[in-house]
């Protein structure tokens, strides 16, 4: 598949998606007094982190 920009954008989005049920999952189990606690913004912080992770892992040139 060439890499361009297109694929690298989709990519990104996909490991963004990704990122984002994961954390929906994590924060699923966590006990309710945990939930309540865990402001907002963390959730988001956590997804973008990931997702930019996730997108830099499959973006990388072969050497």
């Amino acid at each position: 598949m060439p890499n361009t920009l297109i694929t690298r954008v989709l990519v990104a989005l996909g490991g963004a998606a990704v990122a984002f049920f994961i954390i929906l999952g994590v924060m699923a189990v966590l006990p309710r007094a945990v939930q309540d606690t865990v402001p907002p913004g963390v959730l988001g912080g956590a997804v973008v982190v990931l997702g930019v992770a996730a997108a830099r892992r499959f973006t990388r040139r072969p050497r």
